[in-house]
């Protein structure tokens, strides 16, 4: 029997934080069975600060991780993704996302932007770390599905979708 490995696209607006902490968290705990890509509509110029400084605590090698605009993703060379989490409401200029290769699952799990706080340097430190702690029990629960889980379409959309909801629980 075959090692099947899911190639994972997380897109927000600048690809500086949300996307970026999902890329390296899912990266992490998907221990190979995942393959996360980041990418943004309106890239930054960097990574945040923040993040970088939460995904240092954990270890995570930084050297990877950059912003990259949503289109290096449709390229002939780009992956074939067999799923699409979209982070922010953001949609490019023209009103209409890209075609991805293959038929991949898009989910929405719209979060606030960190980057969006505007405060003292501890409250968008909060903001950060909340956003950190949010993502990560939702990548976990999906490093943690079964491979029969992930390949049933049906079940699986509805599932990924109400993870995205405000009160999200792992046992429902």
């Amino acid at each position: 029997m075959g090692f099947q490995s899911f190639k994972v696209l997380f897109l927000c607006e600048h690809n500086s934080a949300r996307s970026i902490m999902a890329e390296a968290l899912l990266n992490r705990l998907g221990a190979g069975r995942f393959e996360a890509y980041s990418a943004g509509i309106t890239p930054a110029a960097s990574v945040s600060p923040y993040v970088m400084s939460v995904l240092q605590k954990i270890n995570y090698t930084l050297s990877s991780l950059s912003p990259k605009p949503v289109s290096t993703m449709t390229t002939e060379d780009a992956p074939v993704f067999d799923f699409i989490f979209r982070l922010s409401h953001h949609l490019p200029a023209d009103g209409h996302w890209p075609d991805f290769k293959g038929d991949p699952m898009v989910i929405d799990w719209f979060l606030p932007d960190p980057s969006d706080m505007s405060d003292s340097k501890i409250r968008i430190a909060e903001a950060y770390a909340d956003m950190f702690a949010r993502l990560s029990s939702r990548v976990d629960a999906i490093a943690c599905m079964s491979v029969d889980t992930l390949n049933n379409a049906l079940n699986l959309r509805n599932r990924l979708e109400r993870m995205g909801e405000e009160s999200f629980r792992l046992a429902s």
